[in-house]
């Protein structure tokens, strides 16, 4: 029977933004979101993270926490990440649950939108579907018949994918990775490229412009398509997935993208488009996170 004073706590790390909540009588509770600040480290994101649930519940029942990154899920290390440099070998698990005395569990941020979108219904248990989060990089799920495959543990690493192999250098390491072009940064470069002299654009300022009909915007916005359209016309040659979702921050300027992407992709893919973004909002990590901890450690 479900206890409305034991809380499962999740928490979404991404590049830019981390989101906390937590679960109770399986309605989920949006209760913070502050900013990484990746070159703080890790240690300085933990403290504040561990004080705003302190504040609220000195006693949770699980805390589940996606980041954005290789996991080693079995240790509960965040292995790498290009997104959050420096973060490396960083034994998150074990930093929560000793600090809460309670279990703790982690995993890929892609997986935990995963996670929700399974525990919704809104990814269903037949076939092979893809999820694929934008944001400040690329981060991607596979699904078949409603479990994540996880392959030797980190299944799902789409925006290292190489879709130009002489292209822009990526922190990974590699160069021409599909993140460097389909991402938060990727859109700012190609907004400031077209004659933009505005010094502090990001996504959110250059989707307003571009709603309110932008030429430079709405530029930036199809150059962006069209690489999000190569990405998805590679993966499913290689996947043949029945469904592809679009989750993360950038999601909510679908409506400016989607078509420069449905006509790369048919320009370059035979198969069917089949690709919608995920109806969730832009909470459903940290819900997600949350979900994987109560049904571990319920």
């Amino acid at each position: 029977m479900n206890n409305p004073s034991c809380k499962h706590w999740g928490i979404d790390i991404g590049g830019t933004t981390t989101i906390l909540g937590y679960l109770a009588n399986d309605s989920f509770k949006t209760v913070s979101t502050i900013q990484t600040i990746p070159s703080e480290g890790p240690e300085k994101l933990l403290t504040r993270i561990c004080r705003i649930i302190s504040n609220i519940d000195n006693s949770p029942r699980s805390i589940g926490a996606g980041i954005a990154g290789l996991v080693d899920r079995k240790n509960g290390i965040l292995i790498y990440s290009p997104n959050l440099l420096n973060w490396v070998h960083f034994p998150l698990q074990e930093k929560l649950s000793d600090t809460f005395r309670c279990p703790a569990v982690i995993d890929n941020d892609s997986n935990t939108f995963a996670i929700q979108a399974i525990d919704s219904g809104e990814i269903t248990s037949d076939g092979l579907v893809l999820l694929i989060t934008l944001g400040t990089g690329i981060g991607g799920t596979i699904v078949h018949n409603g479990t994540i495959l996880y392959g030797t543990g980190y299944a799902g690493e789409f925006g290292h994918m190489t879709v130009n192999a002489s292209g822009e250098a990526c922190p990974c390491g590699s160069h021409g990775c599909w993140e460097r072009y389909a991402s938060a940064e990727a859109l700012v470069r190609y907004f400031k490229r077209t004659g933009s002299d505005s010094e502090n654009a990001d996504a959110k300022k250059i989707a307003r412009l571009a709603e309110a009909g932008n030429e430079t915007a709405l530029k930036a916005f199809e150059e962006f398509g069209e690489w999000v359209g190569v990405g998805l016309a590679n993966l499913s040659h290689c996947l043949s997935p029945s469904k592809i979702f679009l989750a993360g921050g950038l999601v909510k300027t679908f409506n400016l993208f989607i078509e420069h992407a449905r006509n790369e992709f048919n320009r370059r893919c035979p198969y069917e488009w089949n690709v919608s973004a995920l109806s969730s909002c832009s909470d459903a990590g940290a819900e997600g996170a949350a979900i994987m901890g109560r049904v571990s450690f319920q």
